[in-house]
């Protein structure tokens, strides 16, 4: 990247934090006109939003960590992976979203003040939001890597009560790097939560040193509190 394309970049990331910034200093919780829902990207987020903005909101946080560009990169810890910018919804929100998503929340804040209830009376101190354990997309932690025939994955599940068959299923969520000097070719799975079966999966091919995501919805082992699922990753065999 040419210098002159670092500065426009930094100014722009500095200029979308300080309208984000005069934002969330005028911004206050207030009642939502009907038909809204505070947005609550994170802690203090009162935007009034469509419930489905809200939920997208939430999705991506769960998402953030999958997001970010292994090791660090060019804008440090939090430099996400291609296809994903920072989301700038308020001061320091560096969660990755699409750019899509990063356009809808400056509109969202835009419009912030004209979604308020008008005739609302200022709360004496925020009420507290409802709790999200129930409804708000969860994800487990990383199992450590694991090397298997030229390239090295590590799992996860994700959770959403609301929108995953009430709660039976969970998405399968995988980082898969390529170890070796040739390309790899396989699929990473999940088994039946009972038997040896395979349950559901996905077609992977990296090239050398490539990384990739990989994201698929696979039954739920374990429970509402407690989600799993049985990770199986298989190497394509060439029969000439």
């Amino acid at each position: 990247m040419k210098i002159s394309s670092v500065v426009i970049v930094v100014a722009t990331v500095l200029s979308g934090l300080a309208a984000a910034s005069a934002f969330a200093q005028s911004s206050a919780p207030a009642t939502c006109r009907q038909g809204y829902v505070w947005r609550e990207a994170f802690a203090g987020d009162y935007v009034c939003v469509t419930p489905a903005a809200r939920a997208q909101a939430w999705q991506d946080n769960g998402q953030a960590a999958t997001r970010r560009q292994p090791g660090g990169g060019a804008y440090g810890p939090n430099t996400c992976v291609q296809g994903y910018v920072w989301r700038e919804a308020g001061p320091g929100d560096l969660v990755c979203v699409t750019p899509a998503t990063r356009a809808q929340a400056a509109a969202d804040n835009r419009e912030a003040a004209g979604r308020r209830a008008a005739a609302a009376p200022a709360p004496t101190a925020p009420a507290a939001p409802a709790p999200q354990v129930a409804t708000a997309y969860r994800t487990g932690e990383w199992s450590r890597w694991t090397r298997f025939e030229g390239i090295e994955y590590r799992y996860r599940w994700g959770f959403n009560p609301a929108d995953r068959n009430n709660g039976k299923d969970v998405d399968a969520l995988y980082q898969v790097r390529s170890v070796q000097g040739r390309n790899w070719e396989g699929e990473v799975r999940s088994l039946d939560c009972k038997q040896n079966f395979v349950s559901r999966g996905q077609r992977v091919v990296l090239q050398p040193g490539q990384a990739k995501d990989v994201k698929f919805v696979t039954p739920n082992c374990g429970t509402r509190e407690q989600p799993s699922f049985r990770p199986n990753v298989v190497k394509s065999v060439r029969i000439d």
